[in-house]
């Protein structure tokens, strides 16, 4: 059981709410950030980020960690801190972005980090780019790298060794596709993320939307690119299997069309992305966080870019990277990986990596977060009575109904929600947790305990 109550007294252990919205994607960095937490003294609720919003009134009082500072979240952090909470962020898309001035207007919004005590910036570079915006609240602004990358660090990748393993046993000597086109080949269509942007309020006029289109524009040639290559890569290598593996919010259906005749091609979505670049003999991306991720991992890298852009390329997953512009040479940089050889971007990829991502080297990224928190006072009244815990009960039967409700009159959301966050149970976290203290050699006095609907507390 977990030590105390949710109806715990100030002066006990602060909690951290860590909300999960891309589960293969934020997942097991979320547990870790979460364990080394409970190592130094907190209690921490992770959990499915929409049943975290929903159920927030009833949950412990904390630090909640959100994933952005756009213009959307100016008022749920206002929400939050008027239940008792606090707000730290960062951006899960700070690292790699194609426009620094474009990026500041869509993804960095004033008065949404005047409602935060921190925010966790990659690194130098995107520390450098807001802090120009940022003004009196420059000083929030802490370079930590993220915990998703830790998981990268030798220390970690058993947490991953066995799907790895399978993996391998599976497909053998593979070759791994990672794309990142969701501006163009949507879930919802190719008009879905510009249409959205305009109902949020986030397109501020003509420019951005001009600015918007051409890069919606440049994916699709990009994609295309992408699919016209898939055959003749299939063709050159007929013993090797080929896995695409598509952004988590892309329509992982016309890729599959795009695949149809091709025996050796199949397009996959599962799980984190970190077992798959340990399985590979060779990644081919353009401008993805994988790209990086891939290098990091010594897994060879090479960036296919069909068509290339000065503002839509961006610059850092395909500096570390082996770059190609067309089929022929695309086919040799692979054949050399097969043979064993380093594909990436050499000295200046290295560099690159240095400026852009502050925990490559020394602390990892969560002990830099928890760093910048521990100066934090968390010490906030917390809920009481039984009105709170009936609740927390309560969510168990509403969220599952709503749910099962939008599954009947809105069957396309809810597949994309199953698509992003496919659940989380009680034996998941204790397994997952169980491997991590395996791989690492750390935190085998850590306990969870469900708190709400998709909502789990861990402590000493």
């Amino acid at each position: 059981m977990l030590r105390g109550t949710v109806e715990a007294v100030a002066n006990e252990s602060p909690w951290l709410l860590l909300p999960v919205e891309t589960k293969a994607r934020e997942f097991h960095a979320k547990l870790l950030l979460a364990a080394l937490a409970v190592e130094r003294g907190y209690r921490v609720v992770l959990g499915e980020q929409n049943a975290m919003v929903r159920q927030i009134a009833h949950l412990p009082r904390g630090l909640y960690v959100d994933k952005s500072i756009a213009k959307t979240k100016t008022k749920h952090f206002q929400r939050l801190r008027q239940q008792g909470n606090k707000v730290a962020a960062w951006c899960e898309e700070g690292l790699v972005y194609r426009d620094r001035d474009a990026y500041l207007r869509q993804r960095i919004d004033l008065a949404s980090l005047a409602e935060a005590e921190r925010f966790f910036c990659w690194g130098a570079v995107q520390r450098a780019d807001i802090a120009a915006k940022a003004g009196k609240d420059e000083a929030k602004l802490v370079a930590t790298g993220n915990p998703r990358f830790d998981l990268l660090r030798p220390d970690y990748r058993g947490l991953f060794a066995d799907e790895a393993q399978a993996l391998r046993d599976r497909h053998g000597d593979f070759i791994l596709i990672n794309t990142n086109f969701a501006r163009y080949n949507h879930f919802y269509g190719e008009d879905y993320l510009l249409q959205s942007q305009r109902q949020r309020g986030t397109v501020a006029g003509a420019e951005d939307e001009a600015f918007l289109l051409a890069w919606r524009d440049f994916l699709g040639r990009m994609y295309h690119g992408f699919a016209a290559m898939l055959e003749p890569l299939s063709k050159a290598f007929p013993q090797h299997r080929i896995i695409l593996r598509p952004h988590p919010s892309e329509n992982h259906q016309r890729w599959m069309g795009e695949c149809d005749g091709l025996d050796n091609v199949s397009v996959e979505f599962s799980g984190n992305v970190v077992p798959w670049l340990l399985a590979a003999q060779v990644l081919v991306h353009n401008s993805c966080t994988t790209g990086l991720e891939g290098y990091l991992l010594d897994c060879p890298v090479i960036a296919y870019q069909p068509v290339q852009s000065a503002v839509y390329d961006s610059y850092l997953p395909n500096v570390v990277s082996h770059a190609v512009r067309e089929t022929a040479p695309l086919i040799e940089g692979v054949r050399a990986a097969l043979a064993g050889q380093v594909m990436d971007g050499g000295a200046a990829g290295r560099a690159a990596a240095a400026e852009y991502y502050a925990a490559l080297d020394g602390a990892e990224a969560g002990e830099r977060v928890l760093d910048a928190i521990d100066g934090l006072d968390l010490t906030l009244p917390q809920p009481s009575g039984p009105g709170h815990a009936l609740g927390r009960l309560s969510g168990y039967l509403t969220i599952p109904a709503r749910d099962l409700a939008r599954r009947v009159l809105r069957p396309q959301i809810a597949d994309y929600a199953q698509q992003k966050f496919p659940g989380l149970d009680l034996d998941e976290m204790r397994r997952e947790l169980a491997r991590l203290s395996a791989a690492s050699g750390r935190f085998a006095g850590i306990h969870v305990a469900p708190l709400a609907h998709q909502c789990y507390g861990l402590a000493a």
